[in-house]
């Protein structure tokens, strides 16, 4: 099963847009119009390719410098997780200490982690909140720009790995209707926690196959994820859904 990891484990308060801010200003001289924008359910190439597109910038070029971006970023972002650690300001949300511990219990599950931050960044703000869980199989923005792909390279790792992959099923866990098209995506089964910037009937109009509030009810929690396991697998990747998402 493949978690998300802002909005669905934890908040930074606001760390990665700040940290981005300044990456931009070095690498492109603007941060465009980040006011009011929205980085929820988005890859961190894609926010930036979007952001700097509507700054007036050519794709290629924002593609082109992207590299550079990166280890300016991740600095960044390292300095304004530790003073928001320090300030008590980094959330682990609502059971999810618990959560994880439950799960890391059952033999037969796997964890893994499906996310639009870049490997490091997303390293950087588990370790912030004290999450210690061992994630065996991840897919994340440094794999592909796109989030569908994203998850099609999940898929194909877990299957590697997998001793009976014609036998193996997936859950997505997430906090956004981009989480739940990862699901679709997967042909697997979505649990949605409104966490996030996601009320619980935005999620269910997305089509979540369960979704909670928060997690604070672990056993309801639990529950739902075996039985959406149950439910069924993950064999073929869905076609005609794509975007970037």
């Amino acid at each position: 099963m493949f978690f998300d990891i802002d909005g669905t484990l934890l908040l930074t308060d606001g760390a990665g847009r700040v940290a981005l801010e300044t990456a931009l200003e070095v690498i492109y001289g603007t941060s465009g119009r980040l006011e009011g924008y929205t980085f929820h359910g988005k890859t961190d190439p894609q926010i930036i390719l979007e952001l700097m597109t509507s700054a007036g910038l050519e794709a290629a070029e924002v593609r082109e410098r992207m590299p550079s971006m990166w280890p300016v970023y991740l600095e960044a972002l390292e300095g304004e997780l530790e003073v928001r650690r320090a300030e008590g300001r980094i959330t682990l949300l609502p059971g999810i200490a618990e959560l994880l511990e439950a799960l890391e219990g059952m033999a037969d599950i796997s964890l893994g982690l499906l996310t639009g931050n870049i490997e490091e960044a997303a390293k950087l703000k588990l370790a912030s909140a004290g999450v210690t869980t061992r994630f065996d199989v991840c897919a994340y923005a440094s794999d592909a720009e796109v989030r569908s792909e994203i998850a099609r390279i999940a898929l194909d790792r877990s299957r590697s790995r997998a001793e009976k992959a014609e036998a193996m099923a997936v859950v997505v866990v997430g906090d956004t209707p981009a989480d739940i098209a990862c699901a679709h995506v997967m042909n697997a089964r979505s649990v949605a926690v409104a966490t996030g910037r996601h009320r619980v009937v935005e999620l269910e109009e997305a089509g979540a196959d369960y979704v909670f509030s928060d997690f604070s009810d672990t056993e309801a929690v639990l529950s739902s994820i075996l039985s959406a396991l149950a439910a069924g697998g993950a064999h073929d990747i869905a076609t005609g859904i794509g975007g970037t998402q």
